[in-house]
């Protein structure tokens, strides 16, 4: 690298790390807004399946509650034309035949009655708790759509705000040794955009943290050469 100063070179690579790190944090924010907006599109999805479940078991039992009240209504028949065959029939024994059968289905007819008050109820829960499920379910959909803006809304900013900082970029890019510069590009794209960090202490390396040895110190505050850590593989600066 001839020709080339070397702490005016880390100077700005220095100076293009901070600009990465918000271009790094804005394409972050960036990339991130469709799993952002499908997280929400899901949870109101899945709210949405659990009200139809719910509106599908009311549907179950009223219809269980109407056969039942069929049912009923058949027996209630059954006993009005037994009862109309009492008074045709002849001997006791026919009578008596038909008197058994009569109290058959009225035992039959307590129970169903029974089930059936119990079945009101059971509708008339369900019914309350829907319609305070769809209430919450509306207000939810609103949320989401809410915080859907919001992200589209912080979306295009950061895509503003990230051509801005490009243009900064190209210029701070200009300043830079080619070779240096496609070195740093390497480590920046590999090191999840932290490719220049700071001696630590004279000690460690500040992106790794891992001990350097005093030769490599040495060399990183001589400023004479571009120092990579040997662990991380980060370019070295000293404060």
């Amino acid at each position: 690298m001839e020709n080339v100063n070397i702490a005016e070179q880390i100077r700005v690579i220095v100076e293009l790390q901070e600009l990465d790190k918000e271009i790094y944090r804005l394409r972050s924010v960036i990339e991130g807004a469709p799993e952002k907006t499908k997280e929400l599109d899901d949870g109101l999805e899945n709210k949405k399946a659990a009200l139809k479940a719910a509106e599908d078991e009311l549907k179950k039992l009223q219809m269980e509650h109407k056969e039942k009240e069929g049912e009923l209504g058949t027996k209630e028949g059954a006993i009005k034309k037994y009862q109309t065959q009492q008074n045709l029939v002849k001997t006791n024994k026919e009578y008596s035949s038909l008197e058994k059968e009569i109290a058959s289905i009225k035992a039959d007819n307590s129970l169903l009655e029974e089930a059936i008050l119990k079945s009101f109820d059971t509708i008339e829960a369900a019914q309350k708790t829907i319609s305070k499920e769809k209430q919450k379910f509306e207000e939810e959909k609103q949320k989401t759509g809410s915080q859907k803006n919001a992200i589209e809304v912080e979306k295009k900013a950061a895509e503003a705000e990230m051509a801005n900082l490009n243009e900064k970029r190209t210029a701070f890019t200009e300043k830079i040794d080619k070779g240096i510069l496609d070195k740093y590009e390497r480590v920046l794209a590999n090191r999840s955009g932290l490719a220049v960090v700071p001696v630590v202490n004279k000690t460690s390396c500040g992106g790794c943290n891992m001990n350097l040895p005093p030769q490599v110190v040495n060399e990183a505050m001589l400023k004479k050469d571009i120092v990579l850590c040997g662990n991380c593989a980060r370019i070295l600066y000293c404060e």
